[in-house]
């Protein structure tokens, strides 16, 4: 056998093999992670502060392995047992599902029940290309196929919020009231952000019609275009079943249990709203609500699925859209950048008709 210049360098890189990591050595040796670890059994193996998404270790022993500091958030096949014989402590990151049972305290976090009454298995469906838990709570982030466009959704929990104002409470208007008990019984996904340019392209195959920037919220989007774009978007990735938020869902998510006339307080600054402003700011640029949602207040008005209705007289009790009776234009909220604070509050409320366009409406998806 003849010694190529690639035998060489193949043999240096074993020969250091041990200053290499798992992941790396994996893509040394060409082998597909999604296939060749199922039903192995491996020993003795150190995996210390390794991301292993992506990697598929169904049926598979571990015994004598070091996992402390790795990632398996997004590992699939994980199970408790497997990796019973092996080196973990409180850095190793496990599934959702399977993370209680590592618990010190051996309590289930409220969290990873959430999860488990999201998706039973523990694990998530097709179009979930990532996720995880952070300080706001459960995260996971879809690709349009064909691209590298993503969008993250958080998590909303299940719960109850008085809708709407009372003609004490500052900046009120009547189609504010009555205030109502809302009770949301299931949790729901929503955009962290609302529609930005970028993916609006990628899902429609066209540029908006007007572009600020590929990260800019999308405008000039009537209704009717949204509807379009959800139809399209759940086409793209079967199973997500996306569409506009109901107006009880839209704003529990912006008040996030606060009773104030915003999720801040009872005031706001322009560090955390952009309101009465020449343009708006890019997605994600001010600082998220407690359930890591950006931009809820101000930037941009945002269309809901709910048909117009002068007052909540009749609405429904159960965060589901109200789409009978009303008139034929449809809610929007969150205030925008060319309007004043009292536009932006949690409780303010408007309708257009389905196919108006304006400079400072778009949407984001739930």
């Amino acid at each position: 056998m003849t010694l190529t210049r690639d035998h060489l360098r193949r043999l240096i890189e074993v020969a250091h093999a041990q200053e290499m990591g798992f992941v790396e050595l994996v893509g040394l040796a060409e082998l597909d992670p999604a296939k060749a670890f199922r039903g192995v059994v491996a020993r003795n193996i150190d995996m210390r502060g390794q991301d292993l998404a992506g990697f598929d270790f169904t049926g598979a022993t571990f015994m004598g392995c070091d996992f402390r500091g790795a990632d398996l958030s997004w590992a699939k096949g994980v199970t408790v047992a497997m990796l019973a014989e092996s080196t973990r402590d409180e850095t190793t990151r496990l599934p959702p599902a399977s993370r209680a049972a590592f618990s010190p305290s051996g309590q289930k976090p409220a969290w990873a029940e959430e999860w488990d009454a999201i998706w039973p298995s523990g694990q998530p469906p097709s179009w979930v290309e990532n996720g995880g838990y952070d300080q706001y709570g459960v995260w996971v982030s879809f690709r349009v196929p064909g691209t590298d466009v993503t969008q993250r959704m958080r998590r909303i929990p299940p719960g109850w919020f008085m809708m709407g104002s009372s003609k004490d409470d500052p900046g009120y208007y009547p189609d504010e009231s009555p205030r109502h008990l809302v009770t949301i019984d299931q949790g729901f996904w929503m955009f962290e952000t609302a529609c930005r340019e970028v993916l609006w392209m990628v899902v429609m195959d066209q540029p908006p019609r007007r572009s600020r920037g590929p990260e800019f919220p999308v405008t000039n989007v009537s209704w009717n275009d949204a509807q379009d774009f959800v139809k399209r978007l759940n086409a793209m990735l079967p199973g997500l079943r996306i569409g506009l938020p109901s107006e009880a869902c839209w704003e529990y998510a912006c008040r996030v249990g606060t009773e104030t006339p915003y999720s801040f307080g009872e005031s706001i600054t322009k560090k955390q709203v952009c309101y009465g402003s020449q343009n708006p700011v890019a997605a994600g640029t001010l600082p998220p609500n407690q359930w890591g949602l950006y931009e809820m207040h101000g930037n941009v008005w945002e269309w809901c699925e709910d048909r117009w209705h002068g007052t909540y007289a009749g609405a429904p009790e159960d965060g589901a859209a109200w789409l009978s009776g009303g008139s034929e234009d449809r809610v929007f909220r969150g205030g925008s950048w060319s309007y004043g604070a009292r536009n932006t509050r949690a409780a303010f409320r408007g309708g257009f008709d389905p196919s108006d366009r304006f400079g400072n409406v778009g949407f984001r998806c739930a």
